[in-house]
């Protein structure tokens, strides 16, 4: 056999191997496609989280972050799981650490109860802050606090400059002091004083209790008085109603009282009527020889 013809059996070999390696990967991809699920989770944040990272559902290793992309002000992954996991809206599924050096997983804590979510649903995720990000906010706390003992140390400062905190602190107890022996000079006059408030109390709570039947009796008289206000205050809405009832009639020209109201023509002739009797009586009164004739016999 040749070199030419043992290198083309070489390369023939290599390339079948390629192939076969290649074809037993895509089977396999092909097989887990098949047997895996594809549910889509909205966080706020991935905070170090990567496609290819793991998914566990109750610490169990199930799937693997497929993909992602930002949406907006969110990261929606693309979590591939078994089939054997249906999640549901019970479940809960959080972006957690796992080591110290900050490496992110998928967790889900599966709940059998709830109802189940679709592949077309966006289920929504947590973020849980791992070790790094606690270690940034207790060291931001630190600073505050930091700043603030700053602030602290010359706000006492300032404050003792000139010993003015010293005297402040001497005048607090002096007044302490005074206040103290004000008490004790007094202190018959305040043991008068709350025996007379004693006193007192007693006496307001006799009147209480020997008249509470009078006040009882005061209190049934003002319950019945509102009921008659309330009652007054009925019929009172029943005359108005009917006055606006009566008043719309008049301005429709309903009933006698309306038509004359309304009526122009009937005003004026009922005028002229009037100033009639009124010319008939003063021509009466000026000659009534007109209108009566008397007789002896």
């Amino acid at each position: 056999m040749s070199r030419k013809t043992e290198i083309q059996v070489g390369v023939t070999v290599l390339v079948a191997i390629a192939v076969l390696l290649w074809g037993i990967a895509w089977m396999s991809t092909l097989a887990k496609a098949h047997a895996q699920r594809v549910w889509h989770v909205r966080f706020p944040q991935a905070g170090g989280l990567a496609e290819g990272n793991e998914a566990h559902v109750n610490g169990v290793r199930k799937g693997v972050v497929k993909s992602l992309r930002l949406e907006g002000d969110h990261v929606v992954a693309d979590l591939a799981l078994s089939k054997d996991v249906v999640l549901t809206r019970d479940s809960r599924v959080v972006i957690r650490s796992v080591s110290m050096m900050g490496d992110k997983v998928i967790a889900v804590d599966y709940r059998a109860t709830g109802a189940p979510y679709s592949g077309r649903d966006t289920i929504p995720g947590v973020y849980e802050k791992g070790l790094p990000e606690v270690m940034s906010d207790v060291g931001q706390a630190t600073g505050a606090i930091s700043t603030i003992a700053v602030q602290l140390d010359s706000l006492a400062a300032a404050m003792n400059r000139g010993g003015g905190l010293g005297a402040t602190v001497e005048s607090f107890r002096r007044t302490s002091r005074e206040l103290e022996q004000a008490v004790s000079e007094n202190r018959a006059a305040l043991r008068t004083t709350m025996d007379n408030f004693s006193a007192a109390s007693t006496t307001a709570k006799s009147l209480f209790v020997d008249r509470e039947a009078r006040w009882q009796g005061a209190l049934d008289h003002l319950a019945t008085g509102a009921e008659n206000l309330d009652r007054l205050s009925g019929r009172l809405d029943s005359l108005r109603a009917s006055l606006q009832q009566t008043a719309g009639r008049l301005d429709r020209g309903e009933g006698t009282l309306g038509r004359l109201v309304q009526d122009e023509r009937l005003y004026t002739e009922l005028s002229a009527s009037v100033r009639d009797l009124r010319a008939l009586i003063r021509d009466i009164q000026a000659r009534p020889r007109k209108y009566f004739k008397f007789s002896v016999f």
